[in-house]
């Protein structure tokens, strides 16, 4: 008869309330495959949201330790990974009250995914300095909407995610977006067309 309790080399294959129910059990290895199955996005949002690879790395680092302690108390009524960015959200904010600067969001792909911008037909730019503008386009949003326009551009959440993490209704996600995009579409001018995911 195969045990309640899988063993650890077959985490990969348990979702994520098996983990929870597994590490609430006492099996504490489980949160090692969630901080498997996780660092990466993690690390990405701390690093798009703050804009400096090594505190990208402290958040991330402290969010798991977070969470760790908390994650028995942790109810399924949000998925597992909401809760995780909340968490980081949350610190990467602090981080940036306690800077109290301007960041630039450090792009780690070469393209931006779901964010289409083409330079006009009579302008040419670099990938260099397309990037770079909008790193710094992305950096003058306010934090909030910063963490909206993140979550939703390159993480590629739902409005109903993102408002679970960042404590707001879905209507005040949505405008939140909405403003993010009017801003930076302003920022850039008339060079770039940034055309919107939903």
């Amino acid at each position: 008869m195969e045990s309640a309790i899988a063993a650890p080399t077959r985490h990969n294959e348990q979702n994520d309330a098996e983990l929870v129910e597994l590490f609430k059990s006492g099996f504490e290895e489980a949160f090692d495959a969630i901080v498997v199955r996780y660092q990466d996005r993690i690390y990405q949002f701390a690093c798009r949201l703050v804009g400096d690879p090594e505190e990208a790395s402290d958040v991330a680092q402290d969010a798991f330790v977070r969470a760790y302690g908390k994650l028995g108390g942790f109810r399924n009524a949000s998925g597992l990974y909401t809760w995780l960015y909340k968490i980081t959200l949350n610190i990467g904010l602090n981080v940036l009250r306690k800077r109290k600067l301007r960041t630039f969001i450090r792009l780690s792909e070469p393209s931006t995914p779901q964010l289409s911008i083409s330079a006009s037909q009579d302008t040419e730019i670099s990938q260099a300095e397309l990037r770079s503008q909008i790193e710094e386009a992305i950096a003058d949003l306010p934090p909030k909407q910063r963490a909206i326009f993140i979550l939703r551009q390159y993480d590629e959440l739902s409005h109903r995610e993102i408002a679970g993490i960042v404590g707001s209704s879905e209507g005040a996600v949505r405008a939140g977006y909405f403003h993010a995009v009017r801003k930076l579409q302003s920022s850039l001018g008339d060079v770039y067309r940034l055309e919107r995911v939903g």
